[in-house]
């Protein structure tokens, strides 16, 4: 058995050689033990304080998917007033992504749930923003994230589907949070190229009157790859004062460019390049080439999948300004609860 730390709040454990017939029982028995062990050191702490998320797997298995489908298994169990345990196993379904058709009829039946995932300053702890992460309802996996469906192939039609009721659902939250925090979103790839989804959405910022609240979010690459043809896409966002977040930065080659662009109003790192970045001195390299190029344009750098202290002590001596990821906090679902009952 091994147990690693990953943050104040979370612990994740390791039971190796457990036969599948005592999975459920050991599961229920870790949840027991650890609320005890939490009683003894507060009081008045109850069973549904403590929440589990479970993934059992097979020797040689992927650890990133185990790690992903276990964080997932939480996300369901920190969602139920009244399940504090969830299981989902790693197998042949996990390579399996869920087709481009059921997606789209699961949201169209509103099987989907909104998850805000925060972005922290990292010299005065503040919230600076919430990135929204769609996760649609599967009757055998649970939660899917969008990374197990998005790359599939959608029909114009489908991708506007997708990204209507997604940005519906912020713009419920943003109209009846007093606060009005500023929410970004991740658009499906085809609609940077849809004029009806501009239009569309056009609509929206104009009814929202928070626009400087609401950013978009678009790949380093697809956007120096694509940046004439979503033209389009860059004026009503400028026209709608609205901004955009340039995420999975791999390097500084192509940060300048970004000074024609004002509609940017940020940068965030590749996962690669924050993964154990205590460790690599080739990243911590091109991380701090990043930030002083930006720096030029005034654009802050954001850090996604921070994990470990030492990673995010690393970032900060090199200027990256806030962070998110599973050292800071679990995506917000309850956030979403008290606003789209």
């Amino acid at each position: 058995m091994s147990v690693k730390i990953l943050n104040s709040s979370y612990l994740a454990v390791t039971l190796p050689n457990i036969s599948i017939s005592e999975l459920n029982s050991y599961v229920e028995k870790l949840h027991k033990n650890v609320f005890l062990i939490c009683q003894n050191h507060q009081k008045n702490i109850t069973h549904k304080n403590i929440k589990i998320g479970a993934c059992d797997y097979q020797l040689g298995a992927d650890q990133v998917a185990v790690y992903k489908l276990a964080k997932s298994a939480l996300a369901l169990s920190q969602s139920s007033l009244l399940q504090h345990c969830h299981r989902l196993t790693l197998n042949h379904c996990q390579e399996k992504h869920l087709s481009s058709k059921q997606v789209i009829e699961n949201i169209k039946k509103n099987k989907f749930i909104l998850f805000f995932q925060p972005v922290f300053e990292l010299s005065s702890g503040d919230i600076l923003q919430h990135e929204a992460l769609i996760r649609v309802r599967h009757s055998q996996l649970g939660l899917l994230a969008a990374r197990y469906f998005i790359k599939q192939v959608y029909s114009d039609q489908d991708a506007l589907i997708l990204d209507k009721a997604v940005i519906t659902q912020v713009k419920k939250l943003m109209l009846s949070e007093s606060s009005a925090l500023t929410v970004s979103v991740n658009l499906h790839p085809k609609n940077w190229f849809n004029t009806v989804f501009w239009e569309w959405l056009a609509n929206q910022m104009a009814e929202l009157k928070l626009n400087t609240k609401l950013q978009f979010e678009i790949s380093e690459a697809e956007f120096f790859t694509h940046r004439e043809s979503i033209t389009n896409a860059l004026n009503v966002i400028k026209k709608g004062h609205s901004h955009i977040v340039i995420d999975n930065v791999k390097s500084s080659e192509k940060v300048a460019m970004l000074v024609d662009y004002n509609q940017v109003c940020g940068l965030k790192l590749s996962y690669e390049l924050v993964h154990l970045l205590d460790e690599k001195t080739q990243s911590q390299k091109k991380i701090k080439r990043i930030v002083e190029a930006a720096s030029l344009l005034n654009l802050p750098v954001y850090a996604v999948g921070v994990e470990t202290q030492k990673e995010l002590l690393t970032l900060t001596k090199l200027g990256v300004v806030g962070a998110q990821g599973f050292y800071f906090s679990e995506p917000l679902q309850e956030f979403t609860q008290a606003v789209f009952n």
